[in-house]
């Protein structure tokens, strides 16, 4: 996470269930649909209708009836939820079109199932059809994505002016597909539903970008260069500078790979980086905990989420910080998908090598890492810059980390930096022997105690703080303050500046 989800993010893994049973957070074994904060709803009631006719021998015989159509959602919904805004979420497996005529407003089971066999069972090309007799209204041209790991098909489409719908198969049981459906409230937060759309439209798009209403109405962009695609609303004007973002994410994807060698048949995923032009949006899309983040890696669908605020004055400046925080939340990225499963990385490590990257700068093919505004803040925190504070340091749970985290963040930037620059050889392999055994399975307080010992990390807490006597951080050129004439400036300033 890079200091400073109401979405839908898939996920699947293997599983061969025909049809999964979805738990209080919407999860089950093949899939998992991270939604905002929701509450099941109850599933509505069967209405059923109780009818006498006449036996073939004439006798009286008593019989149920029912709506058609209640029969019909009965048989394919799975589950109701709602947020505290009042958006519906309806999760459902389609089986076949409604159908008709039926003999009567009410019929028997018997005879529903005798009308929907002629319906025939439901395919991607009846998607319009099916969501206009679920939903009710007017669906848009269905549109086909490009999924992601263990979804084998997907379609978008949107139902009216308040509801949005994704259709998909999973490849470990492709012939039962799913739909979710996202219904706006009636007077839903202004842009709640922009986001909502945009999270299923972005979750597998072609290069090109997705067409039709999704494309024109959100006016959202899709450009992929593997193993990342961005997707993005940022105006015309950083269209082009895209391709460099992409093109600089391929380079420091192999300074990660320097640093951290790929294991043998890792498998590289589509990545996709989500870069917001409105702030208030990204941290609507962020989630409750992300308020003050400038972008965030989730695992759950291997989506790098980035602030890209349009409203920046610079323009170089907005794009160096999407770069910044791509390269950081890039590196988390890259460890999780380079980490044994069952491995947790500490937080120090983690964050520090992060942090670490997202100070790189690319010149052409090759990435070097460069002095970073951290710097100053790690001076002014010598409670952690000792031996003993290192020592605390290293032993901090996330919580921990994250209660102090302007100084945790400068200070394991400065360790991770030393070590990987300027340190003698034998400190320096101690961030690689640590990682070794972190993936071996140890845990953060065996390791800490076999890599850094105190007498190790007293060598390292001398090392940080010759680094800082010889390192003092400027800001680049265009961060500089200016002054329209030297008259502004003070004494010293004007002498110094006069070379006096």
């Amino acid at each position: 996470m890079r200091p400073l989800l109401p979405v839908l993010l898939l996920a699947p893994a293997l599983a061969v269930a025909a049809i999964p049973t979805f738990d209080q957070s919407v999860a089950c074994p093949p899939l998992r649909l991270r939604l905002p904060k929701v509450e099941a709803q109850p599933m509505p009631a069967m209405e059923a209708y109780r009818f006498v006719g006449k036996a073939p021998d004439g006798s009286a015989k008593e019989f149920d009836a029912y709506p058609p159509e209640m029969i019909w959602r009965r048989d394919q919904r799975l589950g109701v939820w709602a947020d505290k805004d009042g958006n519906r979420y309806e999760l459902a497996a389609p089986k076949s079109l409604l159908g008709g005529p039926y003999p009567r407003a009410m019929v028997t089971q018997e005879e529903y199932d005798k009308v929907q066999a002629k319906a025939g069972a439901f395919k991607p090309s009846t998607l319009g059809q099916w969501l206009n007799d679920w939903v009710g209204g007017t669906a848009s041209k269905p549109q086909r994505l490009s999924p992601l790991g263990g979804v084998r098909m997907a379609l978008f489409a949107t139902v009216g002016n308040d509801t949005a719908a994704l259709v998909f198969t999973l490849k470990s049981n492709p012939n039962q597909p799913y739909a979710l459906l996202i219904t706006s409230a009636g007077d839903p937060p202004a842009k709640w539903r922009a986001a909502l759309t945009r999270a299923l439209a972005g979750f597998g798009a072609q290069s090109q970008g997705l067409s039709g209403q999704a494309d024109d109405v959100e006016g959202w962009i899709t450009i992929e260069r593997p193993p990342y695609r961005v997707h993005t609303d940022l105006p015309k004007r950083d269209r082009k500078w895209l391709g460099t973002l992409l093109t600089d994410m391929g380079v420091i994807r192999r300074a990660y790979a320097k640093v951290f060698p790929e294991p043998y048949g890792t498998k590289t995923p589509i990545s996709v980086i989500r870069v917001f032009a409105d702030p208030d949006e990204y941290r609507a899309y962020a989630g409750e905990g992300m308020e003050n983040t400038a972008g965030h890696f989730s695992s759950l669908n291997r989506e790098l989420v980035v602030m890209g605020d349009a409203e920046e004055d610079s323009s170089k400046r907005r794009r160096d910080d999407i770069l910044s925080t791509s390269f950081h939340e890039g590196f988390h990225q890259y460890l999780f998908l380079i980490t044994p499963p069952l491995a947790t990385v500490p937080i120090w490590f983690n964050e520090g090598h992060a942090t670490y990257f997202e100070t790189f700068r690319v010149r052409g093919n090759n990435a070097k890492p460069s002095d970073s505004a951290r710097l100053e803040v790690a001076r002014k925190a010598t409670g952690l810059r000792s031996a003993e504070g290192l020592a605390r340091l290293l032993a901090y749970s996330q919580p921990e980390f994250y209660a102090q985290a302007n100084d945790c963040y400068a200070v394991a930037w400065l360790f991770v930096h030393w070590l990987r620059t300027e340190a003698p050889p034998a400190l320096a392999k101690t961030l690689d022997a640590y990682y070794k055994l972190i993936c071996e399975g140890k845990s953060q307080v065996d390791a800490n105690a076999a890599v850094y010992t105190p007498q190790v990390l007293q060598q390292i807490a001398e090392g940080l703080e010759g680094y800082l006597a010889k390192h003092k951080w400027e800001p680049p050129r265009e961060q500089r303050p200016r002054v329209r004439d030297i008259k502004d400036l003070d004494k010293d300033e004007r002498e110094r500046l006069l070379g006096r």
